[in-house]
C-alpha cells in the first residue's frame, strides 16, 4: 500500500478552468487544493505542504508574483509553474526572476501540464537526493533518504521534500533535543511567524507518520525545541 500522490496546490480564480483543470489532474492521480485566491490559500495552513505550486498570474487581490515570493519566503524549495493569459517576454522574464520553474501560456493543454509538472518534479527530486545517503533501519521502519521514502511493514509512505529534510535532521540527531531556531534556519532560512507555522505543520504531519512506530515520539520541549526520542527501541 502507498500513501503518495504527488501533492499540487492549484490557485486560479477562474472556477470553471479551475475545476476541468483539477478534475483532469486528479483522473491523473495528483491531489489537488484548488484555491480562488492568494488570500485563501494562504489562510489554508497546510497549502504548502505540498509538492509543486501552479499559480495563475492575474488573480483577484494579491497576485501570482506576489504570491509567489510569500511562497518562497516559506519555502525555497517548492517548484512553482506560472498559468497567464499573457504571452509578452516580459511577464514571463519577470516570473523566471521569482524562480519559476516554467510558464505556460493560456489557453494550455492539459496533457502539456501533465507532462511539465512530471519534468520538474523529477528534477525537483533528484536536484535534492543526489547528495544524500542517509539508509537506516530504526524499529519496524527504514528509512531511505536518497528516495524520499520511509517504510513500515504494511505501508510505504513517500515523503514530500520538507518532510524528507526535517526526518533526515532528526534522525541525524535522534534522542537530542534539537533548538526549534536551529531547525527553523536550517530547513526554512528564518524563523519568522509564517515559517514557525509551516514547521508545526510539518511536525504534525511527521508525527502521524509514527503512529505505525508508537515506540518513536517526537517530543516538544515547550519553549526550547524537539526531540526525536527513540529510546524504547530495543535493540537499537
Amino acid at each position: 500500500m502507498s500513501l503518495h500522490a504527488i501533492k499540487v496546490t492549484y490557485v486560479e480564480d477562474d472556477i470553471n478552468l479551475g475545476m476541468v483543470v483539477k478534475d483532469f489532474l486528479e483522473m491523473q492521480s495528483y491531489k489537488v487544493q484548488h484555491f480562488v485566491s492568494a488570500e485563501e490559500m494562504i489562510k489554508q495552513e497546510d497549502s504548502l505542504t505540498t509538492d509543486i505550486c501552479i499559480l495563475d498570474i492575474m488573480l483577484p487581490g494579491m497576485d501570482g508574483y506576489e504570491l509567489a515570493k510569500y511562497i518562497r519566503k516559506q519555502d525555497s524549495n517548492i517548484p512553482i509553474i506560472f498559468l497567464s493569459a499573457k504571452d509578452q517576454v516580459q511577464d514571463k522574464i519577470e516570473g523566471l526572476k521569482l524562480g519559476a520553474d516554467d510558464y505556460i501560456s493560456k489557453p494550455f493543454s492539459t496533457i502539456e501540464l501533465d507532462l511539465r509538472i512530471q519534468n520538474i518534479i523529477k528534477r525537483s527530486t533528484n536536484a535534492i537526493s543526489s547528495p544524500t545517503t542517509l539508509d537506516i533501519q530504526l524499529g519496524n521502519f527504514r528509512y531511505k533518504e536518497s528516495e524520499l521514502q520511509i517504510s513500515f511493514p504494511d505501508i510505504t509512505i513517500n515523503l514530500t521534500k520538507k518532510e524528507n529534510q526535517l526526518l533526515s535532521l532528526f534522525i541525524n540527531n535522534r534522542d537530542t533535543i534539537i533548538k526549534r531556531d536551529d531547525i527553523l534556519q536550517r530547513i526554512w532560512g528564518s524563523n519568522n511567524h509564517q515559517s514557525s507555522r509551516s514547521m508545526d505543520v510539518y511536525l504534525s504531519k511527521l508525527r502521524k507518520i509514527f503512529v505505525h512506530e508508537p515506540r518513536i515520539e517526537i517530543i516538544n520541549y515547550h519553549g526550547t525545541g524537539f526531540k526525536f526520542d527513540t529510546s524504547k527501541l530495543e535493540n537499537q
